[in-house]
């Protein structure tokens, strides 16, 4: 009879939990893992949120960062949260490559690596710049090769100073750019004299100051100016001190520009 009374229980209380169990939510690692599905959801639904909102702007040709400019900021009108501001004096040189006009409202210091994708972008944009405002810009370029990345390039912002010597830096500036995918790591003498012959530079000339530390040392001053300033790669602008990183749209520049008197 006791083990029938036993077996009766069971069946009567069969599919309910036993005298001092838990449900699986009640033991601490059921806690957790409900602590890591919550927090997973939200990461989710941020996620979700960020490109529906980036899928938005790109459909609509809306441009993130750019915003209405303010006369004398130029992070008021383009990428705030990635401005810096620096010690003017150590980067406006008064011996480097410039364009547009000395004593402008504007100075623009641009670090360029003359392998670097988005340097060459930036060429055209600010070639514009400086044909609509050249009167409020004054353009200063300096070198940061990135050799690490890009071999070869120490010896292209090289061969630039040295066509500068001769009044031809910005002929060269421009077909490094121009041949930019096809120019070799390293530069025998007959790719200097095809370039020295494309920019109206003198072969000869050009080989004496390559092997001069006088173009190295140019390189690195401008390379040690521009890390000492915080510049992680090229281009980087330094707009009346404030530091912008990556090539900028030209509606950017409009934007500012139209607004500086």
């Amino acid at each position: 009879m006791a083990a029938e009374k036993i077996i009766i229980y069971f069946v009567a209380n069969m599919g309910q939990p036993l005298l001092g169990t838990r449900s699986w939510y009640g033991h601490w690692w059921g806690k957790i893992l409900i602590g890591f599905i919550v927090f997973s959801s939200v990461i989710l639904v941020v996620f979700a949120v960020i490109t529906a909102m980036y899928w938005w702007q790109i459909k609509h040709g809306v441009k993130p960062n750019i915003g209405t400019p303010s006369p004398g900021s130029f992070t008021a009108s383009f990428a705030p949260k990635s401005s810096v501001r620096v010690d003017r004096s150590r980067l406006e040189t008064a011996d480097d490559p410039s364009l547009g006009r000395a004593g402008a409202p504007v100075t623009v210091v641009e670090f360029i690596d003359f392998k670097c994708p988005n340097s060459r972008a930036a060429a055209p944009i600010m070639d514009r710049v400086i044909a609509r405002y050249g009167a409020k810009v004054h353009l200063i370029i300096r070198d940061l090769p990135v050799e690490s990345t890009h071999p070869g390039a120490t010896k292209l912002s090289e061969l630039a100073y040295c066509a500068g010597r001769e009044q031809r830096f910005w002929p060269m500036y421009q077909t490094l750019f121009n041949e930019q995918d096809t120019l070799p790591d390293v530069l025998d003498d007959a790719a200097l004299q095809r370039l020295a012959e494309r920019t109206g530079a003198n072969f000869e000339s050009m080989k004496t100051c390559l092997a001069s530390a006088a173009a190295f040392q140019e390189v690195q001053t401008d390379y040690l100016a521009g890390i000492s300033a915080g510049v992680r790669g090229t281009p980087t602008f330094f707009i009346n001190g404030e530091k912008i990183e990556g090539a900028i749209p030209f509606e950017a520049w409009e934007r500012y520009l139209e607004k500086v008197k």
